[in-house]
């Protein structure tokens, strides 16, 4: 049964008029939804309360050290910039597009798949990338906590959405169609740590605590008024010290927040604390859309051959297939390729 939000929005108002309004609570498509219903929009299993106040007073501490929520643990002045979006980057978007969970309790799945698919973007250098990865794949092998997601990724892999859909069955070819995540790397209690992971390869995911406001979030820098609800991974993809908080893509569809993102505080949430995991780069074995060949470069013997595509970036090339793709360049010809874990155009098609 679903409930009457207005009270809880309005209490909720008054908590943050107190506060100087640092955020805005509003009615979002997840206001009107029962305890349970909500409860299945989250899936990371929630720390002992023991626990949670211990990562609490990590993050008070360093509040109380500094003066300001966690930002002088952040790397030597002029190391990193005051402000940093993966949605922004002298323009370019590296971010995937906002999804919905919906009612099946796998935040940390699509957490982890929005790390993936950016990070895959990024560290290449191309936007168009656009890679869409299956969460039901990883959902269906990996548990609930991040750690084990991502054990699963740097192992076998996740495949593309086309080849587990959700609802749908998982082609049996899936081997020769997916990513792989490559660096794994525990950030957790780091800020520092976490800005340059950010900078340096993508975004990371981040298990917080959810309390019952963050519901009706609908703008501003987030910090929580209300009890907690549970556990729940979004994907962090910025920070802005000046605000003083964290950039986050969650789960929840686009009629939630500022089009499906969020700002979090600086030492709030459990979100530097608790659990925060990335990877350095996302190795692709699969069949990739057709496009154009930009430049090519080859030693004098043809046995080192490179080749930069539109929407793939740098990868090395298979030397049989230098001519082929020299006289696709030429002529303007898209190519197909086929990639390899180890980065190598394997296969074209012209």
């Amino acid at each position: 049964m679903s409930r009457s939000q207005e009270p809880e929005i309005a209490e909720i108002r008054g908590i943050l008029a107190a506060l100087g309004d640092p955020w805005q609570a509003g009615q979002t498509r997840l206001s009107h939804l029962s305890d349970r219903a909500r409860q299945v929009r989250l899936g990371v299993p929630a720390p002992r309360s023991g626990e949670i106040v211990a990562r609490a007073d990590v993050a008070a501490a360093a509040v109380a050290a500094t003066g300001r929520p966690v930002v002088a643990a952040t790397a030597p002045a002029g190391t990193l910039p005051a402000s940093f979006d993966l949605r922004d980057v002298s323009g370019r978007d590296f971010v995937t597009q906002v999804r919905d969970q919906g009612d099946r309790g796998s935040s940390a799945s699509f957490g982890v798949i929005a790390v993936l698919e950016a990070t895959a973007a990024y560290t290449r250098g191309v936007p168009g990338l656009n890679l869409d990865l299956s969460e039901a794949h990883l959902r269906a092998r990996a548990g609930k906590h991040l750690a084990g997601h991502f054990a699963v990724v740097a192992g076998e892999g996740v495949t593309f959405e086309d080849y587990f859909p959700d609802n749908g069955t998982l082609n049996p070819d899936w081997p020769n169609r997916k990513a792989r995540a490559a660096g794994v790397t525990d950030l957790t209690g780091d800020p520092a740590a976490i800005k340059q992971h950010m900078f340096s390869y993508g975004p990371v995911a981040a298990a917080v605590l959810v309390h019952t406001d963050f519901f009706h979030y609908a703008c501003g820098v987030y910090q929580p008024t209300a009890t907690p609800d549970g556990g729940h991974c979004v994907a962090l993809v910025g920070w802005d010290d000046d605000a003083g908080c964290w950039i986050a893509k969650n789960s929840w569809g686009t009629g939630w927040g500022e089009q499906g993102f969020c700002r979090i505080a600086y030492g709030s949430s459990l979100v530097e604390t608790w659990s925060v995991l990335g990877c350095t780069a996302v190795p692709l074995r699969a069949w990739l859309p057709a496009q154009r060949a930009l430049r090519l470069f080859a030693t004098a013997n043809d046995t080192n051959a490179w080749a930069y595509l539109e929407n793939l970036g740098w990868t090395t090339l298979a030397s049989e297939n230098l001519a082929l793709l020299t006289h696709a360049r030429a002529s303007g010809h898209p190519v197909r390729p086929f990639v390899t874990c180890d980065g190598q155009i394997d296969q074209l098609i012209v």
